[in-house]
């Protein structure tokens, strides 16, 4: 699964602004919600997230296949089969294959390796009694490479049960070619494949960024429309932390772990991350005006309490339901050891949220700004805390305090967020 935020007014209007109709769409179906499990190592936290969950189905990693030249390396992941009992036939096992894959030209030994994967999937999920596992493929084809991709989903839909195999599919698979039937061959062979519209997006200019680009989205799902082949659309909830080089270039990035003790005070770290607001007003316009040919959505990933890079758990039963997300932020002047007052911001909504830009404080002798505030205007008087780069630390959780600087009064100072 690839790591890819916009105002939530637009996002708003991905339904109502795309494919090309006057009027919304007035849907009458349910709008099922379902989730990946990606974790390799199922701890008792993920199996208590398996157990407790409402999502209506699940879809789990259960392989990873790379390619050293032609030969396969596979990587099998053993769910704790107990846990997820209670999803007989509702059920999907992942395997993702690394972009490696594509120098095989899918081949007939590259095809048959993945058919006997799948098979054995499908047969071990059946003997723990969970039924017939729908099959999904996570490859992130180059485009180039779609007619060779097309050769693998024809031997996985020989091989296994009709309407068993899925794919997930990117956003620039679906852009309109002349001539080029080759997306449209690959997607016949899997009606409600899955439009993954998030994945990475750099910050620019301190900017404010996320895991969805909106125009991309739009994009994406007018385009699966006038398709016409049935979909699913998979919506983030994680963070991903990017890590740069002192040339400014990406040198890692942390999209599904970040050990306990990682500490993002270095300039050189941006973090990435999903809009639970604008995404929890995506899914109520969506909720009666979404396609029909959108069959579900399915949430990359399923919140686990030791995941440091996702929503905290409460936050998606309340999207799926269909709870108005509140947001509220407050601010005090704190005495501290040192005598001089701390600014202290605390997160009072429903879920992570964007640190104030503006915090305005009056009666101030001296004053520093921490957490990647700097002081706007005069050092003194009435300041300003400023933050020039939203984007540095990602979104606040709730419940959570920031330290935004410090000050000296010079009386009785106040301080109110501004924006």
């Amino acid at each position: 699964m690839l790591l890819r935020f916009a105002t939530a007014g637009l996002i708003v209007g991905l339904v109502l602004a795309g494919c090309g109709r006057d009027e919304p769409y007035q849907r009458t179906s349910p709008l099922p919600h379902e989730a990946f499990v990606w974790q390799r190592v199922w701890t008792p936290e993920v199996r208590d997230a398996v157990e407790s969950t409402g999502m209506e189905k699940l879809h789990v990693l259960a392989a990873e296949v790379r390619f050293d030249g032609k030969r396969p390396v596979v990587t099998r992941i053993q769910p704790h089969w107990p846990s997820l009992l209670r999803f007989k036939d509702r059920f999907g096992a992942v395997i993702r294959i690394h972009a490696s894959a594509a120098a095989t030209g899918w081949d007939q030994d590259a095809s048959d390796e993945i058919v006997r994967l799948a098979t054995s999937i499908r047969d071990q999920a059946a003997a723990e009694g969970l039924g017939h596992a729908e099959i999904q493929i996570d490859y992130d084809c180059p485009v180039s490479k779609l007619r060779d991709y097309t050769r693998l989903l024809i031997h996985l839909r020989q091989a296994l049960p009709p309407d068993t195999v899925r794919i997930t599919a990117l956003p620039s698979w679906l852009h309109p070619r002349d001539r080029d039937l080759s997306i449209l061959d690959l997607l016949r062979l899997s009606p409600g494949y899955v439009v993954q519209v998030h994945s990475l997006h750099l910050p620019r200019d301190g900017g404010l960024t996320g895991l969805m680009d909106l125009e991309e989205a739009r994009a994406a799902i007018a385009r699966a429309v006038e398709i016409g082949i049935p979909f699913r659309v998979a919506l983030p909830t994680y963070s991903c932390v990017v890590e740069f080089s002192e040339d400014g270039h990406v040198k890692d990035v942390h999209g599904e772990d970040l050990a306990s003790g990682f500490s993002l005070a270095s300039e050189r770290y941006a973090v990435l991350d999903s809009d639970a607001y604008a995404l929890a007003d995506l899914v109520a316009e969506w909720r009666s005006h979404a396609p029909e040919l959108l069959q579900s959505i399915i949430w990359y990933r399923l919140p686990v309490s030791t995941d440091r890079l996702n929503w905290p758990a409460e936050v998606l039963p309340k999207i799926t339901r269909g709870d108005r997300l509140k947001r509220g932020w407050s601010v005090k002047l704190e005495p501290n050891a040192e005598g001089v007052h701390e600014v202290v911001l605390r997160q009072e909504g429903d879920a992570p949220d964007d640190l104030p830009r503006e915090i305005q404080i009056t009666s101030v002798e001296a004053a520093d700004g921490l957490r990647g505030y700097v002081i706007h205007g005069p050092p003194s008087g009435t300041i300003s805390l400023w933050l020039p780069q939203p984007g540095r630390f990602g979104r606040v959780r709730p419940g959570e305090k920031v330290v935004a600087g410090w000050i000296r009064t010079a009386g009785s100072s106040e301080a109110r967020i501004l924006r």
